[in-house]
């Protein structure tokens, strides 16, 4: 089964809204995500939700109006998924590890995609974005996702480690 990368859709979602500014987009989508981790962090997860979703598409549009304009804008959803889990770890001390750890697995991915000249947002990102509202609407399954999204950011940074 052959799955259409998310930014396909992005692509056909700046098409029919042309001139939106792709450095607002994300700039909104970083605001986003900053008071997503806010809401998880006071012990609001389930308000966390809706920002997060509305963050993840902001940016996957501001980055699809870049490349359609031919820019260069880095994303905020990178940076911006290691700030909810920091958000998981200050509701619930006991989510700290798994915190860390989901948040070491994105760095090391994220990481290894930059050293290798590859930019933008990968499967892996919307994966942990999609693994955090999940978890936002779920907060008792937090640790496990983080085990799983981490573990697959390790596998997938290590095959791209690989491939060199």
């Amino acid at each position: 089964m052959n799955l259409a990368h998310p930014n396909s859709h992005f692509d056909r979602l700046a098409a029919r809204f042309p001139g939106v500014p792709a450095v607002p987009l994300s700039a909104g989508a970083f605001a986003g995500l900053l008071a997503a981790t806010g809401a998880v962090a006071f012990h609001v997860p389930w308000a966390g939700a809706p920002l997060l979703l509305a963050a993840l598409v902001a940016d996957g549009w501001g980055q699809a109006e870049a490349r359609r304009q031919g820019q260069q804008v880095s994303a905020a959803t990178p940076l911006g998924l290691l700030m909810v889990p920091f958000g998981f770890g200050l509701n619930d001390p006991s989510r700290v590890l798994a915190a860390m750890f989901l948040m070491l697995g994105l760095s090391v991915f994220t990481s290894q995609r930059a050293l290798a000249g590859r930019r933008g947002i990968r499967w892996m990102h919307w994966l942990a974005g999609l693994a955090l509202v999940i978890a936002c609407l779920l907060p008792d399954y937090f640790s496990l996702l983080s085990y799983l999204v981490g573990i697959a950011c390790f596998a997938s940074a290590g095959q791209g480690l690989a491939r060199k």
